[in-house]
Parts: C-alpha cells; sequence; structure tokens
C-alpha cells in the first residue's frame, strides 16, 4: 500500500531532508512541498494525501491550526507534526496527531511512525497481503451483485430477510443525508398502509443493525424526529468509486494508477442481481459516471502514447459497456498503429457486429475511414 505524502514547511533545508528521507523509501510517495499554508490549501481537495508532516512553528496560520482544519477537510488524513521544540507535545496530540517527531529527523524513528500508521491503515481498511502485493478487501459490494463480507471472509453475510438487505442497500444509496420515515416505506412497502409500513421500518431497521453488528460491519445509523442519517464506516466498492469518480480528473502517473484501480471496481451495473426499483436513476448515473472517466483515462492513455495499457484497459472497459463506440475507435487506432491487422479485422468485426444488435447501427463515418485505410495500406 503506497502512501502518498505531503511536506508543510517554511524552511527549505528541512523539506529537503525530510523528502529525501522518505523518497529512499519504496512505500511512501511525496505529492507535494509547501513552504507557506496558503498554497498548500488551495491544492489540498485534489491532492487528498494519505498523511502529511507539518512543522509547527509557521509563519501566519501555525502547524496545529492548519491540522484542524486539515483534517476537517479530510478525516482519514494522518498528522506528523515535525519541529525542533518539544513544549508543543500536549497540544498536538489534542489534535489527534499520529505522531510528534524532532528535528533533526531520526530515520529509525520516522520508520517506526509509518510503520504505526501503515498498521492502523490496514486494519481501517481491510488490507490483507497477497504474495507480493496488497489488496484491500471490501467488506461491501455493490457493482455486479451485492455482498456483505465478514472482516477476512469470502463467504457473504446472510441477512435474516431479503427487506433488511434491500434497507441497507437503500442506506448505502442515502448516505449521510437525512431521509424521511415515509420516504423509505414508500419505497420499499409502497403497499402497506402507513402504519403497517411503519411497523416493518422499525422491525426492518433492528434486523440489519443486529445482522451487521453480528458481522462486524461497522455502520453509525440515527433516528430522530421521523428522520434516518446512515454512515457506513467500512469499505465499499460503489463509496470508494462515487467519492474518487467525482473528484476533478487532473491526471499525473499515480493518479491515473488510482483512478484505473478504482474503475476496475466496477464489475457490473450496481446491484444487479437484485429487483430494486428505486435505485434506477442512482445504477444509470454511476453508470454513465464510469463510462466517461474510463473515455477520460483512456484519452490520457492515448495522449501519453500509453498503448499497451490503453489496450488493457479498454478490453476491460468494452467488456461492461460492449455499445462505447468511442472506445472501439481507440483500440483499432491502436491496433492501426502497432500494424496488427489480423486484430484490427477480428475486432472490426466484433464491434460492428455488437453495434448492430445492442443500438441497431452501423459504425460511424471516422472507423470507416479508419477501415478503408487499412484494407487500401495491405
Amino acid at each position: 500500500m503506497l502512501m502518498r505524502a505531503v511536506i508543510v514547511d517554511d524552511e527549505g533545508p528541512a523539506i529537503n531532508r525530510l523528502q529525501q528521507i522518505l523518497e529512499d523509501r519504496k512505500d511512501v510517495e511525496v505529492v507535494g512541498t509547501f513552504t507557506t499554508t496558503s498554497k498548500l490549501l488551495k491544492v489540498f481537495p485534489e491532492l487528498l494525501p494519505d498523511v502529511v508532516f507539518l512543522d509547527i512553528e509557521m509563519p501566519g496560520r501555525n502547524g496545529l491550526e492548519l491540522a484542524s482544519l486539515l483534517l476537517d477537510m479530510h478525516e482519514d488524513l494522518d498528522v506528523i507534526f515535525v519541529t525542533a521544540y518539544n513544549r508543543y507535545a500536549v497540544e498536538a496530540f489534542r489534535v489527534n496527531a499520529a505522531d510528534y517527531l524532532l528535528k533533526p529527523i531520526d530515520p529509525s524513528l520516522l520508520d517506526s511512525t509509518i510503520q504505526k500508521i501503515r498498521k492502523r491503515r490496514e486494519r481501517t481498511m481491510g488490507v490483507r497481503p497477497t504474495g507480493n502485493r496488497e489488496e484491500v478487501q471490501l467488506r461491501v459490494q455493490c457493482f455486479g451483485s451485492f455482498n456483505v463480507f465478514q472482516p477476512g471472509s469470502v463467504k457473504p453475510v446472510r441477512f435474516p430477510t431479503l427487506k433488511a438487505e434491500e434497507l441497507f442497500a437503500y442506506f448505502l444509496i442515502h448516505r449521510e443525508t437525512n431521509v424521511s420515515k415515509w420516504a423509505i416505506c414508500e419505497c420499499l412497502w409502497p403497499e402497506n398502509e402507513p402504519k403497517h409500513a411503519e411497523h416493518n421500518l422499525h422491525t426492518t431497521v433492528y434486523r440489519m443493525k443486529k445482522t451487521l453488528r453480528e458481522n462486524g460491519i461497522r455502520i453509525n445509523l440515527e433516528a430522530q424526529k421521523g428522520l434516518y442519517r446512515f454512515e457506513l464506516l467500512d469499505s465499499c466498492d460503489y463509496l470508494l468509486f462515487d467519492r474518487m469518480m467525482n473528484r476533478r480528473m487532473t491526471f499525473e502517473r499515480h493518479m491515473a494508477e488510482e483512478t484505473e484501480r478504482v474503475l476496475r471496481l466496477y464489475h457490473g451495473h450496481l446491484f444487479a442481481d437484485k429487483d430494486y426499483p428505486w435505485c434506477e436513476f442512482e445504477k444509470g448515473r454511476i453508470l454513465k459516471l464510469f463510462t466517461e472517466k474510463s473515455k477520460g483515462l483512456a484519452r490520457w492513455y492515448m495522449e501519453d502514447e500509453e498503448y499497451r495499457r490503453a489496450h488493457d484497459f479498454l478490453h476491460f472497459v468494452l467488456a461492461k459497456v460492449p455499445y462505447e463506440e468511442e472506445a472501439h475507435e481507440w483500440l483499432l487506432r491502436i491496433y492501426a498503429h502497432w500494424g496488427d491487422r489480423t486484430s484490427f479485422h477480428t475486432h472490426y468485426r466484433q464491434m460492428t457486429e455488437i453495434l448492430q444488435r445492442e443500438m441497431g447501427v452501423a459504425p460511424s463515418a471516422s472507423v470507416k475511414r479508419l477501415y478503408h485505410q487499412m484494407i487500401t495500406e495491405s
């Protein structure tokens, strides 16, 4: 698990020293260095690092104030204070700092701090080693099928009733917003009288919470004055996807890799194996988001001449949205660039059949021109 780090210090030599130590490691990537807090705050929502190294004594807003502000913006941030003075230790830990290191940095103490943060993140995110790499064990799977897993288990949790499972899915869609009990009843028990539907809701909420608690799935669910507010505290493909895809996409190497990793969580339609009429709009929104962001990433790979990566990723995308002609055209252009006429003609035939079957249309003019160009050159 590569941790993305930011360094904030008004002294350039201190930044350079810490950056050198961190860049000698294989598990930390320095994604930004800043000598003023104002510059950091402008780009922080785009960077969203895992850890920030903060000098406490800074001109203007000091490190303690900045830490509180950053934690409000990104609650999963780990803050490590780096200072030449030890008198701030108590204040540092009051703002939930992960650690407090004195200058000059002792690499062995820094290593201990990073290992401590790594272990905490692995417990929180369900990261488990598999061979030479690490992967996130998602607690909740919403794409392709709807499954909930106990920590460390590959066997899905069984809900006592289908409605308890559906209510959990409903809360995931309407997370972190106040939802009226009557709106829930209308979606899940539209045929019932209000009193009967309300009774069903209370019973189902109890069963859902009990099932999740017994299986180690962490949630917050508040109920007040007829309103419910839900938050999932464990990992979920749909929530990770939605959070990442709603960021402004400014590709750099590390961002392209992270974007592709999250896009590959999309194994099919949201709750594809369930008949939940109330989530049709969200299902369409997520599909559109997947399609547009995937095309953006593929375009970036093509412009960067990363043809092999573009080729592999486009095959993944087309397995999910086989009717996306623009992705087909890019794949054909890759084959043309490689001079692979056999793959070009095979894929062109497959694309033509798919477009006719799925959309009832023929290839676009630009694709036909590309096809005739390949015929002429062969």
